[in-house]
């Protein structure tokens, strides 16, 4: 009898679905860099399931470090995956880093993040990103400082419903419309899971745009965000 692998996973090393889907756009001989580490679960997962040659475990917070580190030495990983007490990704230039992981973070947090860390801006760089909100906020601001996301999946962690990208740096900067802020390449592939995804996101508009309805000094706002909603939709059907 077939038993799936994940099944007999300990429990100490369980990723959620999202961290799953995140995880397994990094690279095999990769040097990552798994920005907000908290329990290093994702590191670890890193090095056995992904094949990455070596690491850095980051996070701002003192006491989840200190987490990651211990569950680091128990799998016996010490020698390969560095815990780092660091704000992002600052002092981690020079370091060899190919893949970076920040998942879970909301949308503006990561766009700073991203613009701070400079050394990412090499097109061999993989930059792997899960916002928890204002997807739309960081799409414009990568493409604002030169770069390009190459992938776009959604995948449900309990009834939430999550976006990972995949970018690099191509040096095109430019500024990107609203519809593409707010979509990105989610409407190139019309999976179920995408095509929620851009539901929910038209339906969020429309319900900032009703508590807008009845101000006179915002119905400009009010009518852009109606008709971006109906874009989207019109993007699903």
């Amino acid at each position: 009898m077939f038993y799936r692998e994940e099944l007999f996973m300990p429990r100490e090393l369980e990723l959620d679905e999202r961290l799953k889907l995140a995880a397994s756009y990094v690279r095999p001989g990769a040097v990552f860099a798994d920005v907000g580490c908290d329990h290093g679960r994702l590191s670890v997962w890193l090095m056995q399931k992904q094949g990455a040659s070596r690491g850095y475990a980051c996070d701002i917070r003192p006491q989840p470090l200190e987490k990651a580190r211990q569950l680091i030495a128990k799998k016996q990983l010490a020698d390969k995956v560095t815990p780092v007490l660091t704000d992002g990704l600052v002092g981690m230039a020079g370091k060899g880093i190919t893949d970076v992981v920040i998942a879970g973070i909301g949308g503006e947090v990561l766009s700073h993040i991203v613009e701070e860390a400079e050394f990412l801006r090499e097109p061999s760089v993989r930059v792997i990103l899960q916002p928890q909100s204002k997807e739309h906020l960081l799409r414009k601001t990568l493409y604002r400082l030169g770069y390009r996301i190459e992938e776009e999946k959604t995948v449900y962690s309990g009834r939430f419903l999550y976006t990972v990208m995949v970018a690099s740096y191509c040096g095109d900067c430019r500024e990107v419309d609203d519809l593409f802020a707010y979509t990105g390449l989610l409407p190139l592939e019309k999976c179920e899971n995408n095509m929620e995804k851009l539901r929910r996101t038209a339906a969020t508009l429309r319900e900032i745009a009703a508590n807008m309805k009845n101000s006179p000094e915002k119905q400009g706002e009010f009518i852009q965000l109606e008709k971006l909603s109906e874009e989207i939709l019109n993007l699903v059907s």
